[in-house]
């Protein structure tokens, strides 16, 4: 199964070890901070100024549209979403696109008691890291494997 990982940017490593279990266990996957691919690789941070930017200057910079396309283009490539906790807008939005196209959502993280979403039911599975095992099984599932 082809898996685009959709997190934040605080998680980076783990991101990286996570994408590489994944593909211990047969699969492809695009991990948006892993640029060893060729993949571009791109952080707000990089532009000069990016504190005192709106949101149109931001999404108009050529850095930004590159990296959208490039995000979008892998996106339609996967054929499930790995959304990894803790998350930001851009991630839930990923992972919310990869579902309005009919793929598998898979959310992994932490759950506490209290913070709850009730758009987490659009969700294909709801998996603490304790539960890998689960995800791959499913994975190979999905993949007929």
């Amino acid at each position: 199964m082809k898996l685009y990982i959709a997190s934040s940017w605080k998680n980076e490593g783990l991101l990286i070890e996570l994408a590489e279990r994944i593909r211990s266990w047969g699969h492809e996957v695009d991990c948006f901070c892993d640029g060893r691919s060729g993949r571009y690789v791109f952080s707000f941070t990089e532009l000069p100024g990016h504190e005192r930017m709106t949101e149109p200057e931001f999404l108009a910079h050529p850095k930004t549209q590159r990296a959208f396309a490039e995000d979008r283009g892998w996106l339609e490539w996967a054929e499930g979403c790995v959304l990894v906790l803790p998350a930001g807008r851009s991630a839930h939005l990923e992972a919310g696109y990869a579902k309005g196209c009919g793929k598998p959502v898979f959310i992994l993280g932490e759950f506490p008691v209290g913070e709850i979403d009730v758009m987490y039911g659009f969700a294909t599975a709801l998996l603490r890291w304790d539960q890998l095992n689960e995800l791959k099984a499913m994975l190979d599932d999905r993949d007929g494997s």
